[in-house]
């Protein structure tokens, strides 16, 4: 294990309980940069860019904020900040320039220039804790996924004839709900996965589509018919506790070298500490812990292409687990309220890797410029026997490159000088 250091931080000061799926990074304004948006559970709403420490734009009084989320909402090509509140409203913010100057439309002062109001706001079904933003069915537009305290998920899909968000699919699980992902099957078609108790997970399975658009053209509002789902027992026999909750990321990078053929690899952690990859409910891996862990992400922190699982629990112990389960871990300052990895702009244009933790004190803290060399150990010895210049000044001196003995003694002697090997 090592410690991580970061290049830089910021650090914002954002008053309010947030709940941990109410943290975002996106390009909200469409410039290629992303951006940070928080909203608490006093319905304040901010967009933080660049290295501004205080809100780019802000709005407040929106109800209990429990999902915030970025994405092309419209299927447009343009993205809008999502929201949704415990109350069941689901507000979209139109953050670009044009939609900037449709929602003021006049002179005002620096303060009203921050404030921003919804570009369009809908009642939706209430208690959602879960929300998720992407093309769950491959048919190239995005849907929004919400998933309820009551243990149902639905799917929305903006309709341009209507205005609004229909309703799509309905599943009712028999566990809760922890969090949900998507993920590429081995034939490269997305999967809806949710995230069950005792780390399990379900597979959500779409099959209204053809009806659900014949439906909406006639006018109907939503489409109220249960769909079907497969269940995966996956770690439920060696899991520690059946009911602990569990959160699910998919779609993890293999990097520029991995098969095309090959279903994408996924994650999963619970409450009590277990983390475990998997690929086509196969576990390549499981690692137990013993913190209570209740963020996961996945992030590439070494710049290969292969995105690794970022892992945080409650006591701000953070994991950086790569494929061949090799770990960074560290502690973080504080307890931890909330946590999120993803890339942030703080140069114009330039997204780079970041976390983000939202503290019980009202602190938020952005680390960004996250680089390590590798996860995975390595010894002094391969190290040095990697670089050229090393095997041309070993030569000169006559030392045998192939004998490890020699070369820790050489090491041992030029890091410490020269002394008496301890007797034995």
């Amino acid at each position: 294990m090592r410690a991580v250091s970061f290049v830089e931080r910021l650090e914002i000061d954002f008053h309010g309980g947030l709940f941990n799926q109410a943290v975002a990074l996106g390009d909200v304004d469409n410039d290629k940069g992303n951006e940070l948006v928080l909203g608490n559970i006093e319905g304040e709403l901010a967009v933080y860019k660049g290295s501004k420490t205080t809100p780019w734009k802000k709005c407040a009084d929106l109800g209990m904020i429990t999902c915030v989320g970025v994405g092309d909402i419209h299927n447009n090509g343009k993205n809008n900040v999502v929201t949704l509140t415990a109350e069941g409203w689901c507000y979209l913010f139109d953050l670009s320039s044009d939609g900037l100057s449709e929602q003021v439309g006049k002179e005002y002062s620096e303060d009203l220039d921050r404030t921003i109001q919804p570009s369009f706001t809908q009642h939706l079904p209430a208690n959602g804790k879960t929300m998720l933003m992407a093309d769950v069915d491959g048919d190239g537009k995005v849907e929004l996924v919400i998933g309820y305290s009551d243990r149902v998920v639905r799917s929305f899909r903006w309709h341009e004839a209507t205005g609004k968000l229909q309703q799509g699919g309905k599943w009712q699980l028999t566990g809760q709900i922890g969090s949900m992902t998507v993920n590429l099957s081995a034939d490269g078609i997305p999967e809806l996965l949710v995230a069950q108790p005792g780390g399990t997970f379900v597979t959500l399975l779409p099959q209204i589509h053809t009806a659900l658009e014949e439906l909406l053209e006639e006018g109907e509002d939503t489409a109220s018919q249960s769909l079907v789902y497969r269940y995966h027992p996956l770690a439920s026999s060696r899991a520690r506790n059946s009911s602990v909750t569990t959160e699910i990321v998919g779609c993890i990078s293999r990097g520029p070298e991995s098969q095309s053929n090959r279903a994408s690899y996924y994650a999963l952690v619970t409450l009590d500490g277990t983390m475990m990859l998997v690929e086509d409910d196969r576990i390549l891996w499981s690692l137990q812990v013993d913190h209570q862990l209740f963020s996961l992400a996945k992030l590439d922190v070494t710049g290969n292409g292969r995105e690794e699982v970022v892992v945080s629990s409650w006591d701000g112990q953070t994991y950086i687990v790569n494929h061949n389960r090799e770990v960074v871990r560290y502690q973080f300052e504080e307890s931890v309220a909330a946590f999120h990895a993803g890339h942030y702009s703080v140069v114009e244009g330039k997204n780079v890797p970041c976390f983000v933790y939202v503290t019980f004190s009202n602190r938020i803290y952005v680390y960004y410029n996250l680089y390590l060399p590798q996860v995975e150990s390595t010894s002094l010895i391969e190290a040095m026997g990697n670089l050229t210049e090393t095997q041309q000044l070993l030569a000169r001196l006559n030392i045998n490159t192939s004998s490890t003995s020699q070369l820790r003694q050489l090491y041992r002697w030029c890091l410490y000088g020269k002394h008496k090997s301890p007797k034995t």
